[in-house]
């Protein structure tokens, strides 16, 4: 009885160590949304869109300024009561221009955080096909606690390549 416990061991144990290792990879998320096609895409709206909310800034900034110098220049031609609704005006315009930093500010936030989760959500999609299709047993991600590893585990290259053919097919 004893020597089948100790055979049947043995057994198990040779066959357990026979089983090829599994297959572990890392990806560097980060890395893969700033240089994917997607990624450049989103940084380009994103790029614009600030752009184009400095502009109406500067715009807004230049009139307050117009407004100040004519101020300045004619502030004596003034009566009391005109020069009072005149900074007043002034102050009011900077108020509105400070009211609208902030919001574009939070605004500019906004648009990145959801073309981060939207780049994020479609690379999750392409890294659990990259999974299944290369056999890989846990994929872990760079910086979520992984001090070190070696770029023979590293899947972010064929992450990036998976995520921009699927760019190329979908622009077809």
């Amino acid at each position: 009885m004893n020597r089948i416990v100790i055979a049947l061991i043995l057994l198990i144990s040779s066959t357990a160590f026979a089983a090829p290792p599994p297959k572990i990879g890392v990806v560097d998320l980060q890395r893969a949304v700033s240089e994917s096609k997607a990624g450049a895409a989103e940084r380009a709206k994103i790029l614009k869109k600030t752009e184009q909310i400095n502009a109406e800034l500067k715009l807004r900034l230049a009139d307050i300024e117009k407004l100040r110098a004519e101020f300045e220049r004619e502030a004596s031609k003034f009566t009391q009561e005109a020069r009072l609704e005149k900074e007043r005006l002034i102050q009011k315009k900077s108020r509105d221009l400070q009211n609208l930093q902030r919001e574009s500010q939070e605004e500019i936030k906004q648009i990145e955080a959801d073309s981060l989760n939207k780049i994020l959500n479609r690379l999750g999609g392409i890294l659990g096909r990259l999974g299944d299709e290369g056999g890989y047993a846990i994929i872990l991600e760079k910086g979520g606690g992984t001090a070190y590893f070696s770029k023979q585990v590293d899947v972010t290259p064929l992450l990036i390549k998976m995520s921009d053919e699927e760019d190329d097919r979908a622009r077809k």
